[in-house]
């Protein structure tokens, strides 16, 4: 599999992993933390998926950072993983986002562009 398709499918694990554990925090009863809380997390499908996805991805984050420096590897990972949380928590979860905010994840697309290109 190429580095790129790699890439791809980690910060896809690790988007879907947060919109599954957001999902499963909008639905814990209970406003402490404590041993009732982590009760609630273990029994919640959406709290578990999450947490598999985030094992799958880290996975194939440490595969790729035997490919990939960590300085580019890292920047570029974050910031996808960003911009899509982003974009899919207003679409699916109904989250709200302001002007500024979408302006940062433009500025931030071009910042992950000029680090990924830069990679030799």
């Amino acid at each position: 599999m190429m580095l790129v398709q790699l890439i791809v499918l980690e910060t896809i694990l690790v988007v879907v992993a947060q919109l599954l554990l957001r999902h499963g925090a909008l639905q814990l009863q209970t406003e402490t933390l404590g041993v009732t809380v982590v009760v609630e997390m273990v029994k919640s499908v959406w709290i578990m998926g999450g947490l598999a996805l985030h094992g799958a991805s880290f996975v194939l984050y440490v595969f790729i950072l035997t490919k990939l420096r960590l300085n580019i590897f890292y920047p570029v990972a974050t910031g996808a993983s960003l911009l899509l949380i982003s974009v899919l928590s207003v679409w699916l979860l109904k989250e709200k986002i302001n002007a500024v905010q979408i302006a940062g994840l433009v500025i931030m697309m071009v910042g992950m562009t000029m680090v990924y290109m830069q990679k030799a």
